[in-house]
């Protein structure tokens, strides 16, 4: 199964602060990084520890792909995110030659109550329907043959609307699978590709703008309009995660799990930056590779446990040996 994820690359400025700070005031940061960031790469990033997550080998390119729009293909800014996630092949991007830099985020981190505040930037133009099906085809005429999974991290919903139209309805994407991520609520539209998806990973967010305070009776009103056997997933942060596969009988099955904890009683919450995205990595590797041996239940389970893991720890090196033996 070769993975594709659809969405955008940024570089991080991170920023630890004692409190959030008031207008015009003048405050010390405790600490400070820059790193790669970005939905769908902190996901691939993942999802490459968790395939092989003994190999040492920087060189070797598995099946995971990357879709973004990245500056000239030579920039600095380009060479730094291809360097960050070394084992996820980049050549499936789209490159604008006409510019330098990257995306840019800057996010201040408050360490008092965990909350974190992002202002970004982003130069690029996005990525265009025709681009994405010139490299979707690209990506079929593949000589191995093998499954193709697409997930959209759904940044323009009209934009992603179409190609997912394109991969249901093109002869040569048939059976490719489908999976969308709908965390932001501005982005209504995003239902709409919902439900032309095999899985849906909704936030907590959206199921607060939707008027619902408990992740089963959201998931529960997404039903109707979900495809026969779609996996619907809405995480809850300390309240865990659900989900459920919708059954054509009517008997869905379901499945919940509490917010992972340590074994050893007391932790520290360090790091929440691109907690959703290492779940979404887990539950994309779990459909993937346990598909025939694994319930919905320890599915969820498992991308619950490796989201927990993240948060305790800055960025997300050694996540997948964490996880040993899966």
């Amino acid at each position: 199964m070769h993975i594709v994820c659809v969405g955008a690359v940024y570089i991080d400025t991170i920023l630890n602060v004692p409190k959030y700070p008031i207008e015009d005031q003048k405050l010390r940061a405790t600490g400070h990084a820059r790193r790669r960031g970005g939905n769908c790469a902190n996901t691939l990033e993942v999802l490459s520890q968790l395939i092989n997550p003994q190999d040492n080998d920087a060189t070797r390119k598995g099946n995971l792909h990357l879709l973004a729009v990245l500056p000239n293909e030579k920039s600095a800014a380009t060479n730094f995110i291809r360097d960050s996630i070394c084992k996820v092949t980049i050549e499936s991007c789209i490159f604008r030659p006409e510019h330098n830099e990257a995306a840019s985020s800057y996010i201040l981190q408050n360490t008092q109550n965990h909350s974190r505040t992002i202002i970004s930037h982003n130069p690029l133009p996005e990525m265009t329907v025709s681009e994405f099906t010139e490299k979707a085809a690209q990506v079929a005429q593949r000589e191995d043959g093998g499954e193709t999974w697409y997930h959209f991290e759904g940044r323009v919903p009209e934009t992603t609307l179409q190609c997912v139209e394109y991969l249901r309805s093109a002869p040569e994407q048939r059976g490719v699978k489908i999976s969308v991520e709908c965390e932001k609520p501005e982005r209504e539209g995003m239902s709409e590709v919902a439900k032309l998806a095999d899985v849906v990973f909704y936030s907590r967010l959206w199921a607060d703008a939707n008027g619902y305070d408990d992740p089963r009776k959201f998931l529960e009103s997404r039903i109707p309009d979900a495809l026969p056997g779609a996996i619907l997933c809405c995480t809850w942060g300390e309240g865990g995660a659900v989900a459920v596969q919708k059954k054509h009988d009517g008997k869905h099955q379901w499945a919940k799990v509490t917010a992972w904890k340590p074994d050893t009683g007391s932790f520290e919450v360090v790091d929440t930056i691109g907690a959703g995205d290492t779940f979404i990595s887990g539950m994309l590797f779990a459909l993937n590779h346990h598909r025939t041996d694994w319930t919905l239940e320890r599915t969820l389970s498992f991308a619950n446990e490796l989201a927990g893991r993240k948060v305790l720890q800055d960025g997300f090196a050694g996540l997948g040996a964490k996880m040993m033996p899966i």
